[in-house]
């Protein structure tokens, strides 16, 4: 058994690395007999990344916070979908377990004016969700389209005159089914279940988010928005999302700042008042903490 690791930085982000002149879409297969002990250690990258298990047996453990983390066994011919910047980690259970991986930039739907509209409906969604991911059950009839398209984007050749054509078909369908998925989930982005008082509350205060997220927002006006107060606000979305009110708007505003970013060629501080920041400086510390670089730099990546 070799000692491949994969590489990331001291954050334990993984990069990787593009393909030129093609579809933006890493993807590579890995024999976890060529890792330490069979196993991929604890990892995490801005990019949605998919997988299929192509030999073997797995367990995957993706980490909720630093004291909670979901542990599923996945067989030959299981999938699974892994959010943007989730925590996760897997190793072998068999001897030569095989699995094939491809991964998503955020932006990938934002690069023309038809798919900036795909972009702020189905894709900020997704990345706003606390949803961790999905596993996708070989055994389940429900499950069947979507690993077929998963695997047929593993079977495509990418030297192919068609691959890019072939390859957007392919994610478009799949993500068209996974945003599907997450619509199936009732109180969605909520990641526990509410008591429908608070569901309702919630929904209210996420729509006021992310119809006044350019506007002076304080707790306040985001309680007023669903009739309830200061103390009812932060309860809702502590015990829904795990974050304060104001994280979450920083990482609404933040995220649209980035699809700002690769959208257009508008300046720094035009973007930062588009987007409710008063502040260059802080908008960039902020920008840094959550995608790892600096807003300037987050640009040139991403084109």
């Amino acid at each position: 058994m070799c000692c491949r690791k994969i590489e990331m930085d001291d954050t334990r982000q993984q990069r990787f690395g593009y393909p030129e002149g093609s579809l933006p879409v890493p993807r590579v297969c890995n024999a976890l007999n060529d890792f330490s002990n069979g196993t991929v250690e604890c990892h995490w990258h801005p990019e949605f990344q998919f997988g299929l298990v192509l030999k073997g047996e797995l367990e995957y453990l993706v980490y909720r916070n630093p004291t909670s983390k979901i542990k599923r066994s996945l067989k030959a011919g299981d999938g699974f979908f892994i959010n943007s910047r989730v925590l996760h980690s897997y190793s072998q259970l068999r001897n030569g377990t095989e699995i094939f991986i491809f991964s998503i930039s955020p932006s990938f739907f934002s690069s023309s004016a038809v798919f900036g509209n795909i972009y702020q409906k189905t894709v900020l969604p997704v990345l706003h969700s606390p949803i961790f991911g999905f596993f996708f059950d070989h055994n389940k009839e429900r499950h069947q389209v979507f690993l077929e398209l998963l695997h047929g984007f593993y079977k495509l050749d990418p030297k192919s005159a068609d691959y890019e054509l072939h390859g957007l078909e392919l994610i478009c369908r799949i993500w068209r089914i996974l945003f599907h998925e997450l619509s199936l989930l009732k109180g969605t982005p909520l990641l526990k279940r509410l008591s429908p008082a608070r569901e309702y509350r919630m929904k209210q205060m996420l729509d006021f988010i992310h119809r006044h997220y350019p506007e002076p927002v304080t707790v306040e006006m985001i309680a007023r928005s669903a009739n309830t107060n200061r103390r009812e606000c932060f309860r809702c979305f502590q015990s829904s999302i795990s974050q304060t009110p104001i994280e979450y708007l920083n990482r609404y505003r933040l995220s649209v700042a980035a699809y700002l970013l690769i959208s257009t060629t508008q300046n720094l501080a035009s973007i930062c008042e588009q987007c409710g920041f008063n502040n260059v400086s802080y908008f960039g510390k902020l920008f840094r903490q959550n995608y790892g670089t600096s807003p300037s730099h987050y640009r040139i990546m991403a084109r």
